[in-house]
């Protein structure tokens, strides 16, 4: 058995449409990461709480297995489905997942989580679950100059959120977006894909000269034509090991979203030809409009998100390639919005396990204040 104790080790779980990624930090360790784990998939309203439950436990024995102590968890993370935790072996859960956005998906995840971190009623403000969007908000806690933060991810979906900050806690007082790729997810990898089918459709319905980028999409898409690109868009995606409707249309899902690495090489890689080069760009900057848009909507009429007092936080896959931040921002500042700071988080599931420990030290600093 683990010699190691409970209260000393935080969690904190970034669930996102692509993969999960867990971070373990202990306050006795100075703040310091002591454990990684990532596993797959873990959009709740994708893959199901099971699913979802499923990576999360996974990456986390993964984590466990590196802290001193726990290495006899390493092979929990290779069962199938992996097991609940044998007893409570956190003080803090912060679960910051895809697909989770109102206080019913809240309450219909809860018991999962309680059940698969050994938490009981009395361990009440242990757990905390909200959207991932949380987790890159987080950063903006420790910013004196900052009151508000607004939130846009870009992944493999998209959404907005809007907080205002409360001491070291931060209130949600906006939400945009967030409904999956049926309804929205525009400005996400798999609009920009879904924007470049369309860019190979138009040009071979106006028999125009395929370019490079046109060919490199349609090797990307494991096609020779328009033709046959239409019709694998709309067969069947299951495969002999996923064969449900939901597992056959995260699989169309992913695959229109790859497309979205070869517009952004052709957009803005070296040795790219003039003709790809301007065609990636269109593609791009339609692309990312609808974001903009968002996070103006979130802004509103600033009364009560000021951009010269808040922080951007961007979060997700798409904002790695800097050109498209640079679009962002540009067209941001054409609208007269430039925030105070503008933060690409690399790392949601470490900033998150910091704030749970700043949360905790702040908390003890005002009841020691009372006492």
């Amino acid at each position: 058995m683990p010699a190691r104790t409970m209260p000393e080790l935080y969690l904190c779980v970034d669930g996102g449409g692509t993969s999960v990624k867990v971070v373990i930090a202990s306050k006795l360790e100075g703040g310091q990461v002591l454990g990684r784990g990532a596993a797959g998939p873990c959009n709740v309203k994708t893959v199901g709480p099971m699913g979802a439950i499923t990576a999360i436990l996974q990456a986390t024995y993964k984590a466990l297995a590196q802290v001193d102590g726990f290495a006899g968890y390493e092979e929990q993370a290779n069962a199938l489905p992996p097991p609940p935790l044998d007893r409570p072996v956190f003080k803090k859960v912060w679960l910051g997942l895809a697909g989770v956005l109102h206080q019913a998906d809240i309450d219909d995840f809860t018991p999962f989580a309680q059940e698969a971190f050994h938490f009981g009623a009395e361990d009440q403000g242990a757990l905390r679950i909200t959207n991932d969007g949380h987790l890159l908000a987080s950063s903006c806690t420790l910013m004196p100059e900052i009151d508000s933060t607004i939130v846009l991810i870009a992944g493999t979906g998209t959404v907005g959120l809007a907080f205002k900050k409360r001491g070291v806690e931060l209130d949600l007082v906006g939400v945009s977006g967030g409904w999956g790729y049926i309804l929205g997810d525009e400005g996400s990898a798999y609009s920009i894909g879904r924007l470049a089918i369309r860019f190979v459709l138009e040009d071979d319905d106006r028999r125009k000269v395929g370019s490079r980028c046109a060919d490199a999409l349609l090797a990307c898409f494991g096609v020779s034509d328009a033709a046959e690109l239409v019709d694998k868009t709309y067969s069947d995606h299951s495969t002999s090991t996923a064969r449900s409707f939901t597992a056959a249309e995260a699989n169309r899902k992913v695959w229109i979203a790859e497309a979205a690495r070869v517009v952004f090489a052709h957009a803005f890689g070296d040795g790219i030809d003039e003709p790809s080069r301007i065609a990636a760009l269109a593609i791009v900057a339609d692309g990312v409009q609808p974001l903009v848009k968002l996070a103006a909507g979130l802004v509103g009429d600033r009364s009560v998100i000021s951009p010269s007092r808040s922080s951007l936080s961007l979060g997700g896959g798409l904002w790695k390639v800097p050109g498209y931040c640079e679009l962002l921002k540009r067209s941001l500042k054409e609208l007269g919005i430039v925030f105070a700071e503008i933060v690409v988080v690399g790392d949601a599931p470490e900033e998150g396990a910091r704030a749970l420990m700043a949360e905790e030290l702040a908390a003890k600093g005002m009841n020691g204040h009372h006492v």
